[in-house]
């Protein structure tokens, strides 16, 4: 997702907070729908064992990466206080888009779950 510039700029993936009493996976399907409009099926979350601590503009965080496998052609519905544009591209296109290198080596590891 092209993320607005107040919120960053550049290539995302989907991130966002776990609210209380969530798990990882139910914070990462809740944010996927908030931010996509796609609402991941059972089982669908796929959960990378990738966790990675940085400090940003809103201080410490620690981020826990998730894949999901979606059916078909899906357009995301945008959410425009945080996104400009979305595209389905290539992982390998992705990793060159994304700014951080954490956020590569959860694509790398998604698609060494995907083979």
């Amino acid at each position: 997702f092209k993320v607005i510039e107040k919120r960053g700029g550049g290539w995302h993936p989907v991130t966002g907070g776990v609210d209380p009493g969530e798990s990882y996976v139910e914070g990462a399907a809740r944010e996927l729908q908030e931010e996509t409009g796609i609402i991941p099926e059972k089982g669908r979350m796929i959960d990378l064992n990738h966790s990675y601590s940085f400090t940003g503009r809103w201080g410490e965080a620690t981020e826990h990466a998730f894949g999901v496998i979606v059916d078909g052609p899906v357009k995301p519905k945008l959410d425009p206080k945080e996104h400009l544009a979305a595209e389905w591209v290539t992982i390998e296109e992705a990793s060159k888009r994304v700014g951080f290198e954490s956020q590569r080596d959860a694509l790398v590891k998604f698609s060494c779950y995907l083979r």
